[in-house]
């Protein structure tokens, strides 16, 4: 019955306000902006490998431009906690709508600029300048994206259907990763020795139209009314991370570890391993590129599924069973690989997006929402899922080339999959203290028990006075 009725819009539900028609609204703009996130991201990544070395960059040793184009991607991770605790800031201040068109405007415009930009033949040192700015500026705004998106999408979805909701982010990530990378390919294709001279600039030009079909899509979204009830009953804070760290440091780290699932874990099979399939498998180049491709639209396209089961059977057990499954199969992963068939290799990959990294992307969504009272929510996710992202991915790949150089073998990286796999399921177990799967959809819970609600920090003398005269 409950099944039937979610096909239509229907009338608002008496306890949220929330029609299904603007449910899929605010879950279709967030995966539309996470899509041209890691759009913008996937261009960059592929042209910093194949254009930006010697575009912007004249070294004498080819390694060294490539070393130095690589050096400015790694800006944008770097870049990224502080553009999440600027807008998670902005977010908890003045609302999860007008902070995501900040977001995904910035992003947008700055890599269209990137574009746009000279060579290092005709502006000299200016050019990797400007290069470098514009990636802070895209690393800034993509900070605070991701946790935006999962935010709006589950604080306007049914509290049955948060789940489903919320995962449509994760699966914009993918896609739009997917996306980027078969449109650079395909410039390569139709502009052939031109690619290098102004070839490469097209995809990053086509974020302008991206952005305006995403800007008009998100401008049909309303504010949540999660956070209209923050701003009506005066519970905004002054400062939302002070707060945050303050007085709800468990909560945090419970976040904190949740995402070594989705940094240290998944990115050795999602980046690291390409290296290893074209270097040490054999592997052409082009198959290692499809075989990414396949494994993250195989990934996107279950998430959604998993968002489902997540509503029905609880996000904190799906999160779990995520974790367990990443720990278990990161050995099998590399044994399979290690065959050397290409649809082998395929299988384990895509097994390993599935059942490990895709089920806990699509369970973290509304786990880290429900996780976080919601006048502090949008900075609580932002700061740990950026924190921890440039912690761990941008480093895990460089440590599995690290262990690998050192090694020769795979073993000590499945352990290090392991390890993070681990660390994320402790981090999930201990979430029961602060949220449950029995009261996923009550919104109400951080109104009335006092492990949600936010606890006011008084000052050092107030609390001695206050003990003094007890």
């Amino acid at each position: 019955m409950d099944q039937q009725k979610a096909t239509k819009p229907g009338p608002p539900s008496e306890a949220t306000g929330i029609t299904q028609a603007s449910a899929r609204r605010a879950a279709a703009a967030s995966a539309i902006g996470s899509l041209v996130e890691w759009y913008d991201f996937a261009l960059y990544g592929a042209a910093a490998a194949l254009v930006f070395n010697q575009f912007f960059f004249h070294a004498d040793n080819p390694a060294v431009g490539l070393l130095a184009a690589f050096a400015t991607f790694a800006v944008g991770y770097f870049a990224r906690p502080f553009g999440g605790i600027v807008f998670g800031h902005l977010g908890d201040k003045i609302g999860r709508k007008p902070v995501m068109m900040i977001t995904l405007t910035l992003m947008g415009i700055s890599t269209a600029l990137i574009g746009l930009l000279p060579s290092y033949d005709a502006i000299g040192f200016l050019a990797p300048a400007l290069l470098v700015f514009l990636r802070v500026l895209q690393g800034l705004g993509a900070g605070a994206e991701y946790a935006g998106a999962i935010v709006l999408s589950a604080e306007s979805a049914p509290p049955k259907k948060r789940g489903f909701y919320a995962s449509w982010s994760g699966a914009g990530v993918w896609l739009g990763s997917a996306i980027g990378l078969l449109t650079f390919q395909l410039m390569l294709v139709l502009t052939g020795d031109q690619f290098v001279v102004w070839g490469w600039r097209i995809p990053f030009l086509l974020s302008l139209v991206m952005l305006a079909v995403s800007l008009f899509i998100r401008n049909r979204v309303s504010e949540t009314k999660q956070f209209e009830k923050v701003v009506d009953s005066a519970e905004v804070q002054r400062i939302p991370l002070f707060t945050l760290v303050k007085t709800e440091k468990r909560r945090l780290l419970v976040a904190l570890g949740s995402n070594f699932m989705l940094s240290g874990f998944s990115y050795i099979p999602q980046v690291w391993a390409l290296s290893y399939l074209t270097n040490n498998i054999g592997l052409a180049a082009a198959l290692g590129l499809a075989t990414n491709a396949i494994v993250l639209v195989s990934g996107a396209a279950f998430m959604p599924l998993f968002g489902r089961i997540g509503d029905r059977i609880g996000r904190r057990k799906l999160f779990l069973f995520g974790t367990a499954f990443g720990a278990l199969w990161a050995f099998p992963m590399f044994m399979l690989i290690d065959t050397r068939q290409p649809v082998i290799i395929i299988l384990a990959l895509s097994v390993c997006f599935v059942g490990a990294v895709a089920t806990c992307y699509a369970a973290q969504a509304a786990f880290l929402t429900e996780l976080f009272p919601p006048a502090i929510r949008y900075s609580g996710v932002a700061f740990a899922r950026e924190v921890s992202g440039a912690l761990l991915g941008g480093t895990a790949p460089l440590i599995a080339t690290a262990i690998f150089a050192a090694t020769g073998h795979w073993i000590l990286i499945a352990v290090f999959m392991t390890v993070n796999a681990l660390i994320a399921m402790v981090a999930v177990y201990f979430s029961k203290y602060f949220r449950s799967d029995a009261d996923q959809g009550d919104d109400e819970r951080f109104d009335a028990d006092t492990t949600g609600s936010i606890r006011v920090v008084e000052p050092r003398q107030s609390r001695r006075t206050k003990a003094a005269a007890v």
